[in-house]
């Protein structure tokens, strides 16, 4: 008995040893809980990434045995951005990947994207790990037969930013486009993205275990799949006049391009300048508006084309126009809820993202809050 005892304490032992010694990737389902992230009539983005998040895992589960999955979330729940950070450099993970879907003013916008942080060096005999997995996916997306790649691009997006390990967050498609949305939310569609994300996680896994990637195939992937016209700094939006400063402006969720066509009107207002936020005056962190139009001249706060709603300004455009928005939120979530109304009134109006001087996107205004 005691040697049969002592026989089952050793292999304990050792399957714990084996379990321990097993490299941990995160995987994060964006948004959840209070958060919906972005959403059509029927959908929401925080359950599609929870779906897919969820059989990536159990892909990786069953192909790659010396990996152990651990998740950010696993219900419907929110954890902070902080949170999800905290508990993948706590579990010392080796990789971790954000999951999300996109949203745009333009219908007709599709495809899949990934990014990675900005500290990750793009020169070099040895890919940064982060890159290359973004590269991965890119490539794995289109051998899964999804029709567009939008590119692999860097961005300082608070996930990416603030975990130890090589990280990269995903866009898998666009909600707002019929097409994509009717995809995204299938279960057919869901498994074949997920299919796309565990063999770039395996093809990864399997380079990263060689400790080298070499030049050549480095070039190759950056040649298809890396968008160089989002290497450009930022360019901050021009000022209308010397006495008044402009915020900043850009797009819907998950990422770039998100902000697109903009057209229509407005209601009442407090006073309609050519003047979002003075600069000297500037929220200390991100914020959020609506943009319901956009125009080619200044108006009068009086003009109905702001149909009485209130709190809208003009914000100069680096082309020379005027987009028209409304509303200063610090909550996401609130932007959202008021988005429903104002649609009521400018069926086309879309989340826009500020932060000083500089556009951004919604996605790195989420990024920077905690």
């Amino acid at each position: 008995m005691n040697k049969r005892i002592g026989l089952l304490s050793a292999l304990l032992v050792l399957a714990l040893a084996a379990f321990a010694r097993k490299e941990v990737w995160v995987i994060d389902p964006g948004h959840g809980g209070h958060d919906t992230g972005c959403e059509s009539l029927k959908h929401r983005e925080k359950d599609i990434t929870l779906a897919v998040a969820k059989e990536v895992g159990r892909l990786v589960r069953k192909e790659i045995p010396g990996v152990k999955i651990v998740f950010t979330r696993e219900r419907d729940t929110y954890p902070t951005l902080d949170e999800r950070c905290r508990k993948a450099n706590s579990v010392g993970a080796s990789l971790f990947l954000s999951i999300h879907v996109n949203d745009a003013a333009n219908v007709f916008a599709h495809g899949t994207e990934s990014f990675f942080a900005t500290n990750v060096p793009l020169s070099g005999a040895q890919a940064g790990k982060s890159e290359l997995l973004a590269l991965l996916l890119q490539r794995a997306y289109l051998e899964q037969g999804r029709g567009l790649s939008r590119g692999v691009k860097q961005r300082k997006l608070f996930v990416c930013e603030n975990t130890t390990m090589p990280s990269v967050l995903t866009e898998i498609g666009f909600i707002s486009n019929i097409e994509e949305e009717a995809f995204i939310t299938s279960a057919a569609g869901q498994a074949t993205l997920a299919r796309a994300i565990a063999d770039a996680l395996k093809q990864w896994h399997d380079i990263t275990a060689k400790g080298t990637v070499s030049r050549r195939e480095l070039r190759n992937l950056r040649f298809r799949y890396f968008d160089p016209k989002q290497q450009a700094p930022r360019q901050p939006v021009a000022q209308s006049k010397p006495e008044t400063s402009v915020a900043k402006t850009q797009t819907d969720v998950p990422t770039t391009a998100k902000a697109e066509p903009e057209q229509q009107d407005t209601v009442a207002l407090q006073p309609v300048v050519a003047v979002a936020v003075d600069l000297h005056e500037a929220p200390a962190e991100p914020f959020f508006s609506i943009q319901i139009f956009s125009v080619s001249r200044e108006l009068e706060p009086s003009d109905k084309r702001f149909k009485g709603l209130r709190d809208v300004r003009l914000v100069p455009a680096p082309d020379g126009t005027y987009k028209v928005v409304h509303g200063h939120f610090v909550s996401y979530a609130e932007t959202r809820r008021q988005l429903v109304e104002v649609r009521k009134l400018f069926p086309d109006a879309f989340v826009i993202a500020f932060d000083g001087d500089t556009q951004i996107t919604t996605a790195e205004a989420l990024g920077r809050k905690h």
